[in-house]
Order: C-alpha cells, then sequence, then structure tokens
C-alpha cells in the first residue's frame, strides 16, 4: 500500500497531523508494509462519514417521500419536456441560484420530479429545504408568534435549493404574504428554488391581498426562471375519471418563451 494514499485517506478525514506525521512513524516502525488493514479501516471510516452525512442532508430536507428520475415513467405523459428536466438534473441551475417553475394539472409528476431533482442534490453534497406552499404559511405564522422569524428564514436561505410544492393552494393575510415576498427577495442571493403550481398562471395573484405585492412577488418567481409545463394524464387518477385538462394559458406560453 502506497503511503501517500493513506496520507489521502487521512486528509479526507481531517486528520492533518496523522498525514504528516505518517511517514515518521511508519519509518521508525518499519511498518509501510502493513498499511493494508489501516487503508481498508480508513475507507470505510470515510465511508460512513458519508452515509452519515448524507441521511442528515436527508432529514433536513424533510422530503414527504422519496423520490427518483429512475422510477418516473416518461411514457406515461410524452408531453413533459425530459430534455429540460435532464439538465435540472445537472445541478447547474442550484450553483446559479436559479428557479424552475413545475406547472400543471394533479397528478402529472410535477412533485416527483421536484422531489427526485432534490434527491439528486442532497447526494451530490447540498443542502435542500422542502416544503409545500401551505406549510410555508404555517411555519411563518408560527415563527411570528414566537418571535424567531430570523430563525426560520436563516434555515430557508442558508439551502443550496428551495422547494415549494402546490404554490397557490392557499391565500395569504398580508402579513404572510410580506414576508413570503422577502424570502423571495432574498432568495435570488442565497439560494435556487423548485416551484410546483397546479394553478394557471393568471390565478397567481388571488393568493394574495392586493395586487401590487402579488405583482412584485411572481415578478421575482420568474427572474431566471426554467418553466417547465405539464399537460397529460393524471397518475393518481389512472383508470378512474380523468380530470379536464390543465389550461396553458397565453401567458404560460409566453413565460417560457422569454426563458
Amino acid at each position: 500500500m502506497n503511503i501517500e494514499a493513506v496520507k489521502t485517506q487521512f486528509r479526507a478525514l481531517k486528520m492533518s497531523t496523522a498525514a504528516k506525521e505518517l511517514d515518521e512513524v511508519a519509518a521508525k516502525h518499519k511498518a509501510a508494509v502493513s498499511l493494508h488493514w489501516i487503508s481498508e479501516l480508513l475507507e470505510r471510516e470515510i465511508d460512513t462519514r458519508k452515509e452519515h452525512g448524507l441521511q442528515k442532508r436527508i432529514e433536513r430536507a424533510a422530503f414527504p417521500e422519496l423520490r427518483t428520475l429512475e422510477e418516473f415513467d416518461w411514457r406515461f405523459n410524452p408531453k413533459i419536456d425530459k430534455e429540460k428536466i435532464e439538465e435540472l438534473a445537472k445541478l447547474e441551475f442550484i450553483h446559479n441560484n436559479r428557479i424552475g417553475l413545475f406547472l400543471g394539472k394533479p397528478g402529472t409528476g410535477k412533485t416527483h420530479l421536484a422531489l427526485a431533482i432534490g434527491l439528486l442534490a442532497v447526494k451530490a453534497g447540498l443542502r435542500v429545504y422542502c416544503t409545500s406552499a401551505k406549510n410555508l404559511a404555517y411555519e411563518i405564522t408560527l415563527a411570528r408568534a414566537k418571535n424567531n422569524l430570523d430563525v426560520l428564514f436563516k434555515k430557508i436561505l442558508s439551502s443550496n435549493l428551495w422547494i415549494v410544492d402546490n404554490w397557490g393552494v392557499v391565500s395569504m393575510g398580508r402579513e404572510i404574504a410580506e414576508e413570503v415576498f422577502d424570502l423571495f427577495d432574498r432568495r435570488k442571493y442565497n439560494s435556487a428554488m423548485i416551484l410546483t403550481s397546479n394553478r394557471d398562471l393568471k390565478e397567481w395573484s388571488e393568493v394574495f391581498p392586493d395586487p401590487v405585492l402579488a405583482n412584485a412577488t411572481i415578478d421575482r418567481m420568474f427572474d431566471r426562471a426554467e418553466i417547465v409545463i405539464f399537460e397529460g394524464k393524471s397518475y393518481r387518477l389512472k383508470g378512474r375519471i380523468e380530470l379536464p385538462e390543465f389550461r396553458v394559458t397565453k401567458t404560460a406560453r409566453k413565460e417560457e418563451a422569454k426563458i
């Protein structure tokens, strides 16, 4: 076993002194020929630390469930832009603090693909924070009541990727809407985002108490966003009655064309 390889393993474990002193200790004990077992132990330690780190990041992300791209049935809804999803799955948009907007009717795979990209990010060593729009409003309300809004904001904005599922499900009062605007405004300097929504774009303003706040927040959502339209059948309603097709308005198509 090469001593330099063992030194590399020590450094990977942040054991700089051991790496520095290895030559002297090995020479003193003439133990260079017996480094194989040390290397194997170190490799196991490295693997264990990596696995523990991954599990901690998964717990921190608070995914409602774990999903992967491999599980996704692209043939069920072939209209979904697979190329755009695969590009997002490369995670470059995260490093550039950009947004992925997944728009379409329920059951077409928006949440599945958002969670799958989130899991890829976690496996790549990135921090992810996942929540639903309803839960976000609840968390903000609770944090305001406990006077620890800064703690919540730090938790969200310290993430490399922020996933907000089911945007537009609940309307917001002014106080909550103002905090959401603040979060979206600060996000562009701190983290990337994936946001999913079943509602048509022209209905998004109804989430907010006044049009000025609505327009300002929505403007920040579409700043450097990658829009993916989810059209087609519902996975959840497979074999049952179908919902009407999601309306892809001119507004959505125009926003998509701008990117």
